[in-house]
């Protein structure tokens, strides 16, 4: 894959597959200083007589040379503490087939994808995955060129490649917005400069392919956060493609929704958000947000962990709130689980002032000792549906049949009549008898509500 050379150090070098190199150690004799500046003069002498060779970087102290399908950098002191080259080869070259992808992710590439981002560790393939997507739209009949700096991938005649080491940022967009190109292959979007060309090119209409360093997807996309509007990422990147050794890992995509938050409650917080989801499964695995003047990313499998753990902790807190009120009170209540950290209490309104305590002094208490937020409310005010009754005879005396909705067969209710409250819980038929001669005449009275909490 590569070997690297450095004055008075064993020559090294990678071997073996993206992904999967080793490294070793060669046992040549350790290069010395006058060995590589004759190497590097032979180096030079190859640029100048080969036809496929040419300087793509002239720095002072740093050189990058392009000879055939090798990329030699030189880096010179004082810049490194001594004579440095590296020299890097295509490990392999492939085509789209060789992938063997889903016909979906084909159709992908061929109808949807304008703005794709190919990401990955560095050596993982994400170039050798490139040159297969611009070989796969010039067969197309698409107009693709490249910019790269240094200009090292391995491409058809017809694609053109452009090299910022020749002209700068504004003069190779104004040339890319005349010559109009219907795909451009971005190697390697870096720094802001880059960023920014990446974001005017596509505004325009112009497809993007950029490659760019990223240990996980998401990293590729919070990388473009810092250098423009959140509000456009998904006009500028709708695609990420995540290779790792060699093979595509993942697939995610972008979109713009109106919406509260995950993990937030309120309505009142709603917002643009952007859901960047799984292309295969559909699933929304991050959503990036403005919270004040801040731009967060929050991955949603850790809100569902936080939600899980929450809940555990709200169902031993109601508990404990439930066995304190029946020492507190001789009166029928219902607690519910509202929030991460609060419960709604329903109870009586005659009894609401007795929960409170004056100045609030014993629901104050109650909060200090579970740590969560209890609101009071009374009884009438709880979410509550009215089931179908239906009387019967049973041995001369009056029973009620309670026809359950089929959403709650084998739940736990509460049953409100009047001020009374009875916790059951609902047969797999949906169907629960009620006997007694002063039920049987309150239900009649009140008629029954259930609450479902």
């Amino acid at each position: 894959m590569s070997v690297h050379f450095k004055e008075n150090t064993h020559i090294l070098r990678k071997k073996w597959k993206p992904g999967g190199w080793i490294s070793e150690k060669l046992p040549e004799p350790i290069p010395t200083k006058s060995f590589l500046t004759n190497l590097i003069n032979n180096l030079f002498k190859e640029v100048e007589s080969k036809k496929d060779a040419f300087l793509e970087i002239d720095k002072n102290f740093s050189k990058v040379l392009q000879i055939g399908p090798y990329r030699v950098v030189v880096v010179l002191p004082p810049l490194s503490d001594g004579i440095e080259i590296t020299a890097v080869k295509p490990v392999k070259k492939l085509s789209l087939e060789d992938y063997q992808l889903d016909e979906k992710v084909i159709d992908l590439f061929k109808n949807k994808a304008q703005g794709i981002l190919i990401s990955g560790a560095p050596g993982e393939g994400k170039t050798t995955f490139a040159q297969a997507l611009v070989e796969f739209y010039v067969n197309q009949d698409k107009i693709v060129k490249t910019i790269e700096s240094p200009r090292d991938l391995l491409v058809p005649e017809e694609v053109t490649q452009y090299s910022f080491s020749y002209a700068p940022h504004n003069e190779i967009r104004d040339i890319l917005l005349l010559s109009r190109p219907d795909f451009t292959v971005y190697d390697e979007v870096r720094n802001a400069e880059d960023f920014v060309l990446f974001k005017d090119l596509r505004l325009t209409g112009i497809g993007l392919i950029g490659v760019i360093h990223a240990t996980r997807p998401i990293d590729s996309i919070q990388r473009f956060l810092w250098t423009i509007e959140m509000g456009i990422i998904p006009q500028v990147v709708d695609t990420i493609i995540f290779i790792k050794g060699g093979k595509i890992a993942e697939i995610f995509q972008t979109k713009q929704v109106v919406k509260v938050p995950e993990g937030l409650q309120s309505d009142d917080l709603a917002r643009p958000v952007i859901q960047v989801s799984d292309f295969f499964t559909q699933e929304v695995k991050y959503e990036i947000y403005s919270f004040g003047e801040e731009v967060v990313v929050i991955p949603l499998d850790q809100i569902e962990k936080r939600s899980e753990q929450n809940q555990g902790i709200m169902k031993y807190a109601k508990e404990a709130l439930d066995q304190q009120l029946k020492l507190l009170i001789n009166a029928p209540f219902i607690t519910s689980i509202k929030g991460a950290h609060s419960l709604d209490l329903y109870v009586p309104t005659s009894y609401k002032w007795q929960i409170i305590g004056k100045w609030g002094a014993n629901i104050s208490q109650l909060e200090n000792n579970l740590g969560i937020s209890i609101n009071v409310k009374p009884l009438e005010e709880v979410q509550a549906i009215s089931p179908k009754i239906e009387y019967q005879r049973q041995r001369k005396r009056e029973i009620a049949i309670v026809h359950f909705p089929s959403q709650v067969a084998g739940k736990d209710v509460y049953l409100i009549i009047g001020d009374s409250i009875l916790k059951t819980t609902v047969p797999p038929d949906g169907k629960l008898t009620l006997k007694g001669t002063q039920l049987i005449k309150k239900i009649k009275n009140y008629w029954i509500k259930v609450a479902m909490v």
